[in-house]
């Protein structure tokens, strides 16, 4: 059985005094027939409150959802601050292979360590390529960063670093070997290692507060998402581009409307396309290759640069006509209705 929605909206003029019967407030209404059936309109809301990401995966039209990344402790090491000692980090400042002979410098210290190949064979050290959240722009990965993990966990990598500052202490100052030393206690990785598909594309947006996005295609086979950063998996590299476009636009609508956003993001800004009525599966053919078309344009063209803030990368977009073309696009095709209802999921809206 299909059941029919609508809307109802005081009329203009009118007031609700709690002491009318429902007969009287009835004359008060004035009622729309709504454009979607009850069963559609709830399973939208449904899908966000029960957090079914495979199903929100099947409605975008992806292969798979990521909320999070790997989860890694000890990038750049711990901050100097309530009389905690900054310490190493696994980031790589640099490095070179010499013979038998590998040279690094990990971020926090000024001294570069060696390590022979063999160590690094016996612990399943190996150098990935890291996307961290600091280093996303919208519609631009600035860099990778190139840190070290093991392909056998966390204690592989301790033992490895353990015997590297055993082979190099003679060599350092009590100021490095400290802040290694503490590195070793402090790092965190995955037992295993899962680098992305080289045969996929890859959405990635930031994880916390403003989710900036790009789109990004694995060049080698040892390119992996650190937690800060959540990403979609797609074989289809229009999608990849559709979606970018739509996040870093529903993004910048945060800012327009004057909205805050909400700290902790992961798949939120995936069900407000879905329930913004922004996806791929609910756009028209034309639409969806004309925002694709400017995605492209705008990954090509848009600024590698560090900011102080998102808001800021996102407001400077608007000297793009490209970007500004991309807005009047979604802009005609979005109920604003709709549109405020989604971005609610991703903001801490105030109410009028």
């Amino acid at each position: 059985m299909r059941i029919k929605t609508f809307v109802a909206r005081l009329r203009r003029g009118q007031s609700i005094d709690k002491r009318l019967g429902l007969e009287e407030i009835k004359d008060l209404l004035e009622i729309k027939a709504f454009e979607r059936e009850y069963e559609e309109y709830m399973r939208q809301g449904l899908l966000y409150f029960t957090e079914n990401i495979d199903r929100l995966a099947y409605e975008l039209d992806v292969d798979k959802i990521y909320p999070k990344g790997a989860y890694i402790m000890g990038l750049y090491g711990g901050e100097e601050k309530r009389g905690e000692e900054k310490y190493a980090g696994i980031v790589l400042e640099n490095y070179s292979f010499e013979d038998a002979i590998f040279r690094f410098r990990l971020s926090g210290i000024d001294k570069t360590l060696i390590a022979p190949k063999d160590l690094l064979k016996r612990y399943g050290v190996k150098i990935f390529r890291l996307m961290y959240i600091g280093e996303i722009n919208p519609f631009r990965l600035r860099r990778f960063l190139d840190i070290i993990l093991s392909v056998y966990g966390s204690e592989a990598l301790k033992k490895f670093l353990s015997e590297t500052l055993k082979i190099n202490e003679r060599d350092i100052s009590t100021y490095v070997y400290r802040r290694v030393e503490k590195l070793i206690e402090e790092v965190r990785q995955p037992s295993t290692v899962k680098p992305l598909d080289m045969n996929k594309f890859y959405v990635v947006y930031r994880g916390s507060r403003i989710f900036s996005s790009t789109v990004v295609q694995p060049f080698s086979d040892n390119i992996i998402i650190e937690s800060n950063v959540s990403y979609v998996e797609t074989k289809d590299e229009d999608k990849a581009y559709y979606y970018s476009a739509v996040l870093n636009y529903l993004a910048y609508k945060v800012i327009e409307f004057g909205w805050t956003f909400s700290r902790h993001q992961f798949a939120r800004p995936l069900f407000a396309v879905h329930l913004s009525g922004l996806s791929w599966r609910e756009a028209d053919e034309k639409m969806r290759l004309k925002t694709v078309d400017l995605s492209k344009r705008l990954h090509e063209k848009a600024p590698n640069k560090e900011y102080n803030n998102q808001k800021t990368a996102l407001k400077d977009l608007l000297l793009m006509q490209e970007f500004r073309e991309l807005v009047k696009t979604l802009d005609q095709i979005v109920e604003k209705e709709r549109l405020e209802s989604s971005l609610r999921i991703v903001s801490e809206a105030e109410e009028s």
